[in-house]
């Protein structure tokens, strides 16, 4: 849990007002933007509330006007990284599927950027006016679409779902990939001698997986990404173009 109003705790920092500073020089999106220098550098272990303010070059105390935990902090910081995902791009489509895509390209490009973002898009804790502002462009692309308002959050909930479950997969292999740079280089000799020895067994697989050099081509990924939820959108539409869907 995270923020406190009249005694209680609130389960997010956004049903809460905005304090005003007393103190020009310092405000909330100066701390936000330090903190989101820190996560990206070094992971949520890297991040307290005595670090930002040294960065800051203020005291931990003043921080507290402004945001009260390192929950909180995070909370903010996740908001402001998404502000990064284009959606001004998408909305100039008229294509539904390519305004959808492209929405779904800018996310991932982001979560990518701010590795440390992914676990906390399955908290509940997407509140913040950037959140919101991505939602209500999904449900107005859908709306336009067809869909019926029944299905509007079923509908935004698959496509998120996609997009965070593709990205944490390439994630964890990214960051296998750069946390041993020579065991990677010893993995991919190792992974094509084995293929030569399973290629008769399984030619399908070893064509397909196993051909690729090196695996984790940004290339390679991204087409995975494109044909999955490329086939997401074609079971949605499928369901918009059913009898009874509207």
């Amino acid at each position: 849990m995270v923020g406190r109003r009249n005694g209680r705790e609130s389960w997010s920092v956004w049903l809460r007002p905005e304090r005003q500073g007393r103190d020009r020089q310092l405000s909330r999106g100066r701390i936000v933007r330090a903190a989101v220098e820190l996560l990206d550098g070094e992971g949520h272990e890297g991040l307290s509330m005595r670090r930002v303010a040294d960065r800051l070059g203020v005291t931990p105390g003043s921080l507290y006007w402004h945001v009260k935990t390192k929950d909180e902090m995070v909370e903010f910081a996740l908001d402001a990284v998404l502000g990064e995902v284009d959606i001004e791009a998408a909305e100039r489509m008229a294509d539904w599927r390519e305004a959808l895509l492209t929405a779904a390209q800018a996310h991932r490009a982001v979560m990518l950027r701010h590795r440390w973002m992914i676990p906390l898009l399955s908290t509940g804790r997407t509140l913040g006016p950037n959140a919101l502002r991505a939602a209500e462009h999904t449900m107005r692309v859908l709306t336009r679409a067809g869909f019926a308002q029944a299905v509007l959050d079923p509908a935004m909930s698959a496509l998120n779902q996609l997009v965070v479950g593709a990205v944490v997969f390439e994630a964890a292999w990214r960051d296998g990939v750069a946390a041993d740079e020579a065991g990677d280089a010893e993995w991919r000799a190792g992974a094509a001698e084995y293929a030569r020895r399973i290629a008769e067994r399984y030619p399908l697989l070893t064509a397909a997986r196993f051909a690729v050099d090196p695996p984790d081509r940004e290339d390679v990924w991204a087409a995975r990404f494109d044909f999955a939820f490329g086939c997401l959108l074609d079971g949605m539409e499928a369901y918009r173009s059913a009898p009874g869907s509207r």
